[in-house]
């Protein structure tokens, strides 16, 4: 498999191509890549190319592009997660995890027992970008600004799951429709407040349980993608 550039839409005109400093550099000087190599692009937008490099021309890289290939990498269905916010190790883990399981929009969400209140978000944009193309897919996860729960929790959702110690229920018991957003909630390392199970369940979030272990948060997220992937096929 070749390997992956972001192309900026304004880069593309035709079938001719130029990469952007940064990625031209990448592509020269890190991977040694040479006019008649192949390239992957994508736009971040839910296209990718197939492009063969014709020149490098005063450090920028140049070519032509070969094939068009929408939502290359993409899942059929829409997943968002709302993360509690993290220790930053640990939530750049779970950023960069989710965007290698497919989701279209990463929302933190501060909660009651989170340690962390703020996130670098330039920073978190970057691990998206660099993620998505180690696994190369063509749309980059949205990732938001963090927003408290509850107001999070009374915006209009049709679906919407959280996985809670202590339930009963797993994920592959819930019915899903697989042509809506499908809301997932992962608490802090603390889990959720009661305060917030209340609301909750008074908005009709669906609580499911991943086992008889505690899981770190970023673990949580991980399982409950990885599930999610293999039930929505």
């Amino acid at each position: 498999m070749p390997n992956a550039f972001f192309l900026e839409p304004d880069n593309l005109r035709g079938n001719s191509f130029s990469l952007d400093e940064k990625e031209s550099h990448h592509a020269s000087h890190v991977f040694r890549l040479r006019p008649g190599d192949i390239i992957s692009l994508l736009n971040g937008k839910g296209i990718g190319y197939k492009g063969v490099i014709e020149e490098n021309d005063g450090g920028i890289i140049r070519g032509k592009i070969e094939q068009t290939l929408e939502h290359l990498g993409e899942n059929d269905n829409e997943i968002i997660i709302a993360p509690a916010l993290l220790k930053r190790d640990r939530f750049e883990n779970l950023i960069e995890k989710a965007t290698e399981l497919g989701v279209k929009e990463i929302h933190p969400i501060l909660t009651e027992r989170c340690i962390k209140r703020t996130i670098n978000l330039e920073r978190c944009k970057k691990i998206v970008l660099s993620s998505a193309k180690q696994c190369q897919r063509s749309h980059f996860p949205i990732i938001r600004d963090p927003v408290g729960i509850i107001p999070w929790l009374y915006e209009q959702k049709e679906q919407c799951f959280a996985g809670v110690m202590g339930m009963a229920k797993r994920l592959t018991k819930f019915q899903f429709n697989k042509k809506m957003p499908i809301n997932v909630l992962i608490g802090p390392e603390g889990d959720f407040s009661n305060e917030e199970l209340d609301h909750m369940k008074e908005t009709g979030v669906k609580l499911f349980s991943l086992g008889n272990r505690r899981l770190r948060a970023d673990t949580a997220a991980q399982a409950s993608l990885s599930i999610l992937n293999e039930l929505l096929v």
